[in-house]
């Protein structure tokens, strides 16, 4: 089970944090004070820590040496600071990644895929695709705009088979269901996100990430949680649907 620290001197926060991490079925523990996470640590076996920029005795951002002189693990700051100044502090830090409060489901899902899930998992056997003649490369498109989908399915019906579905639980399902060489898939969904589809992938079907392209408007605060080295491509919209064809090809090849 994965097993988060979360070091932040407000308790609501705490509870609040604990609240969504449990939901999700990770175990958590907390500190509210430097002594309090220096007693924790000795014994404490943590998979990822969220830090509190703003503690009062000791910036979040300076306690990396401290956390990683016990405990070989990633950190994320947390802070509800803007994200200019988050994204500077966490520039001259030794943190992996940086969140600005509130904590969502899906910013914590986002750093738990990145930097927890993949070393936690053990990762099945790569499957050997399937062919299937006169239809071309079959593309599973995650998208819950309607005219997104409609024109990215137009600039790529004549050279693949796209199906689509507009939310993550959907496309868990079709995972499960079929084969697929290539996944287009948005982050920002109505129901599972997408980091649910890359969590999905990296467990049960790792042999897709490499042909999965990211789609998103997201901001940089949520595609720092993109292993850009792991996923096929990464496109920001608004982008060029015409580009998609050669896109496919290329993380098909």
């Amino acid at each position: 089970m994965t097993n988060i620290l979360i070091v932040d001197d407000n308790p609501t926060f705490r509870a609040q944090a604990a609240r969504i991490c449990e939901a999700e079925g990770f175990s958590t523990m907390s500190a509210g004070t430097l002594s309090e996470l220096a007693a924790l640590l000795p014994t404490a076996s943590p998979d990822l820590v969220l830090v509190d920029i703003e503690l009062p005795e000791i910036p979040g951002h300076r306690l990396g040496a401290l956390i990683r002189s016990r405990r070989k693990v990633p950190i994320v700051l947390v802070s509800a600071l803007k994200e200019e100044s988050v994204r500077r502090l966490f520039e001259v830090s030794d943190a992996d990644g940086w969140i600005c409060k509130p904590l969502t489901r899906e910013k914590l899902l986002g750093a738990v895929t990145r930097f927890v899930l993949k070393k936690e998992e053990p990762q099945p056997a790569a499957i050997t695709p399937t062919t299937t003649s006169g239809t071309g490369k079959r593309v599973l498109l995650v998208e819950d705009d309607p005219v997104i989908a409609a024109r990215i399915e137009f600039a790529l019906g004549k050279e693949c088979a796209v199906t689509i579905v507009e939310d993550g639980e959907a496309a868990i399902r079709q995972l499960l269901g079929g084969h697929y060489d290539c996944v287009l898939l948005d982050l920002t969904l109505a129901r599972l996100s997408g980091f649910d589809v890359l969590r999905h992938m990296i467990v049960r079907q790792p042999r897709l990430l490499k042909s999965t392209v990211i789609m998103t408007a997201a901001t940089d605060e949520s595609l720092q949680f993109i292993d850009r080295d792991t996923v096929g491509a990464v496109l920001r919209k608004p982008f060029d649907v015409g580009t998609l064809p050669g896109v496919v090809a290329s993380v098909t090849a």
